[in-house]
Parts: structure tokens; sequence; C-alpha cells
């Protein structure tokens, strides 16, 4: 099968997703024989510099992040300003139409397809030369470059971080949909101090899921958020899947499925799921945070217990996950 040749607009977009994890590792992997080291001795052992540089890449990232819900928040209203120039309009339509449809039926295509469109995969896509799918990175990061080009000396602002950053086997967390602060009638100036900065955090906790994403230790996840349109605005679902292998019955290496994602959406409130997919077997177990929704919930029990199948327990609250080692997003080279 042959590979499309790369557009214009790849291109251009490939140059501006080589964000702070490529350039640190092509700087220090991609080093002249006139700068490299000294060899690595066993009473100084060197570090290693792609370690070094996704460290560092994760405690820039994570002292920047922020959740998206606000930054959906104001999208919309933006829209209805008459000061935002056709192009940035486009944008801004284009990052909204990367919402999953909460009302539409939510099949294994749909869910495929969102995940393909999370953010997760863009720097694979472009460095494969392929022509990159609607992805939600991808918006972000042209909406950034058009924001700065129409209003380059907005001062951007950035908001107080409620959401914590993203980590392998951590605590996940939905988001519930965000009131806009941005005027219907406001200005360019101002569109563009409040998403610029709003777009940034966005970024860098994009950033965060991938450097979650990569290989740790012989296993991979995936971690992602997926927009979701409700009748009260856009809700985040954060999302982590993985792959476990065992030893079966027969010998052969048996391998199974863990899909877990959290989300916000009323009237449930804070929900938490885990599917756990096997050989022939499955296992559901949902979290409740709210009483009422826990009950509402489990009279759905059966229904959900027999469209998998699978075997269906409700829990009160929320999972409990060990908190993140202390100093995992820390830079320790200083």
């Amino acid at each position: 099968m042959s590979l499309s040749p790369i557009s214009p607009a790849a291109a251009s977009l490939r140059a501006q997703a080589v964000g702070a994890v490529e350039a640190a590792i092509i700087a220090t992997v991609g080093q002249t024989p006139e700068t490299e080291a000294p060899p690595q001795t066993a009473r100084n052992p060197l570090p290693d510099p792609v370690q070094q540089a996704v460290v560092a890449a994760r405690t820039a990232a994570a002292g920047r992040q922020a959740g998206l819900a606000p930054l959906f928040g104001e999208l919309r209203q933006a829209l209805a300003s008459p000061a935002l120039p056709p192009k940035v309009r486009a944008a801004v339509s284009q990052l909204l139409s990367l919402q999953l449809p909460a009302s539409a039926p939510l099949t294994g295509e749909a869910v495929r397809q969102a995940v393909t469109r999370s953010g997760l995969f863009l720097e694979a896509h472009l460095a494969a030369t392929q022509v990159p799918p609607p992805d939600l990175k991808a918006a972000l990061l042209v909406l950034r470059q058009l924001l700065t080009e129409a209003q380059p000396d907005a001062p951007t602002h950035g908001r107080a971080a409620k959401t914590p950053p993203p980590t392998r086997d951590g605590a996940l967390g939905g988001q519930s949909p965000a009131t806009a602060s941005l005027p219907r009638d406001a200005d360019l100036a101002s569109i563009a101090g409040r998403l610029g900065g709003d777009v940034d955090q966005a970024v860098a906790r994009q950033v965060l899921h991938q450097l979650a994403s990569l290989p740790q230790a012989g296993t991979s996840a995936w971690m992602f958020e997926l927009p979701l349109a409700t009748p009260q605005g856009t809700a985040i679902a954060q999302f982590e899947i993985d792959q476990d292998g065992h030893a079966g019955v027969s010998g052969e290496i048996e391998r199974t499925w863990r899909v877990r994602f959290s989300l916000d959406v009323e009237p449930l409130g804070p929900v938490h799921v885990q599917l756990g997919a096997g050989v022939g077997r499955a296992a559901v177990t949902i979290w409740a945070e709210r009483e009422d929704s826990l009950e509402r919930l489990r009279m759905r029990g059966g229904e959900l217990a027999g469209s998998l199948p699978a075997d269906v327990v409700f829990y009160p609250g929320a999972p409990r996950r060990a908190p993140p080692h202390s100093g995992q997003l820390t830079d320790q080279s200083l």
C-alpha cells in the first residue's frame, strides 16, 4: 500500500507539533561526534538522555496543564462574537466538531474513531508522513497559531489547575461542563487572551497524556480524554486502556484488556467504570459518587450484563488508587 505525499498543511502542522519532548530528545540523542559525552563508566554512569528529555517535558507540562472543559466552555461563546476572524472561527468550529455526541448510540466504531481523533497519535501519523485525520491536538495547535497571528500582542490568561495531571495507573476524573467567562460581544483581544491561555494549558495536558502512554517496564497503555457534547455543554471523559498477558490453562499467553474511564455528566454526576475482557469472559465494575445515581445505575445492571454479556457489580464512591510516586512530576536532575 502506497502512502499519499504529505500536504503543505500537514507539513506546516508537523513543524508546529515538534514540542518540548521531540526537540529535547533530538537535541540529546542527535549529538555530533565532537559534542558526544565521554564513555560511560561504572563509577559515574551517564543518565539516559531520552529519559531525561521525557522527565523534563513532563515537569514543564505538569506546571502548565489544566482541564479541557473550561476551553470548550469558551469556544462556543467565542463563536457569537462578530470580532472573530474567519480563519479563527473555522478553527474553533473544527475543535467543536471533535466532540462525541453523548446522545448518539455509543458503538464500538464511534469509540474507535473518537480514540483516533483524541490527539494521542498525532506525531505517529506525522512520523509516518501521513496526513493526520481530524485530531484534537492538531486542532489545538492550529487554533493557537491562528490566535497568535490574529492578535500577536494579546497577553494570554492561564487558569488555576483544578484537574490533577494524568499519571499511569493513577486516579481518573471526568470534567463537568464549564460556564464561559467571555461576554458574547467580546473583542478580539479578549478572545485571544482567554482562548490562548486555555489552549496552551490544554496542549500541555495532551502532552502529559502522551507521556503517560509511553511504554513502561515492558507494559504499554493509552491515556487520553474525549470531549462529550451534552445538553449542559461539553463534558470531558478521561480514559486509560491497557493490556495484560498471563499464562492460561493451556500454557499459552492469554491477553486481557482493561478499560477504565471516568465522566461527570448530569443527572448522574461523577461515575467511574472499569471493564475487563479476556478469552470468553468479561467483568464490569461501576462506582457512582451520588447515592441516587448508584441506585439508578443498579436498576440498569441486568440490562447491561445481558448486552455485553458480563458480570456487573456496583459500588458507592470512587475507586481507590495509589497516589503517584513522590517526585514523579518533578525534574530531579536539577
